[in-house]
Formats: structure tokens, sequence, C-alpha cells
């Protein structure tokens, strides 16, 4: 009797521990951040032109857009900036990576703003402006992009 108790205690200590570590896990791979982590002394080096093209993001001519999904509880952000020439129907869309958001990508948005083309900066759902409280990896996101390609042919 003693050791089924043994083996039972250790079973359940074995899934306590199994579930708090996963919830751990989960949290900081999906949560959402929004506070920007500090710089690693080996990438302070590339600060100083990151933070030019933020400078120029932050300036630049741009419309905030939005949309909102079927229950409109979600609320989607963008950044989206015209081509220099309002003939122009050259569109970049450029998605961000991992717990970042468009601004992250202004190097990007700078490079196709002068080669002519407008430029669309979504924050993913848990990014940036964007609403959600988890991360979805791109497999929500996907859905957003249809809609904000569908948003930009009606432009």
């Amino acid at each position: 009797m003693k050791n089924k108790n043994m083996l039972v205690n250790a079973t359940m200590g074995a899934a306590a521990a199994s579930f708090l570590i996963s919830e751990y896990l989960f949290k900081m791979a999906f949560k959402r951040v929004d506070h920007v982590p500090e710089t690693s002394e080996g990438k302070k080096k590339y600060a100083e032109s990151y933070w030019k093209y933020v400078d120029w993001f932050q300036k630049c001519n741009k419309e905030h857009w939005f949309l909102k999904n079927e229950d409109e509880t979600e609320r989607m952000s963008a950044w989206f900036i015209p081509a220099r020439n309002a003939a122009s129907k050259k569109v970049a869309v450029i998605s961000h990576g991992y717990k970042g958001n468009g601004e992250t990508m202004a190097n990007f948005a700078k490079m196709y703003y002068e080669m002519g083309f407008s430029v669309l900066l979504p924050d993913d759902r848990g990014h940036g402006e964007s609403a959600g409280k988890y991360i979805s990896f791109g497999w929500l996101d996907r859905l957003d992009y249809l809609q904000w390609l569908k948003k930009l042919s009606k432009e």
C-alpha cells in the first residue's frame, strides 16, 4: 500500500510539474509582448542604422488602416505608405517577424518606397497595435492578409 501511495504521489507530482512547465512555455512563446527588450551587446552595432529607418518611418506620410474580423472584437492594424507617384499601382505588403510589428520592418519599407512602391505594413494578431492576447504564428494571420489584399484592391 505504501508503494502504491508513493507511485500515485510521484505520478501526480510529475503531472503537476509537466503542466506548470507547459503553461510557462506556452506563455513565453504565444503571449503578446508590448515592450521592447534590451538589445544585446552584439546587436548594438546595428542599432544606429536601425533607428535611422525608424525615424524615417515615423516622419513619412502614412495612413493608419484597420480591419475587423467577423465578430468585430479583433481589430487588426496596419500602416499604409502611399507611393510618391500617385499613379503607381505597385504595392509591397511586408510581414514582420516573431514578436515584431510593422515599424520593425521600416528598413524594407523605405527600400520599396524608394523603388516606387506603396507599402503596407500590417501588425499581425497579438503584435503591435493589432488586437489579440496570443500570437498565432501565421495561422490566423493568413486570413487577415487576404483581407488586407482585398482592401488594397479596392483602394
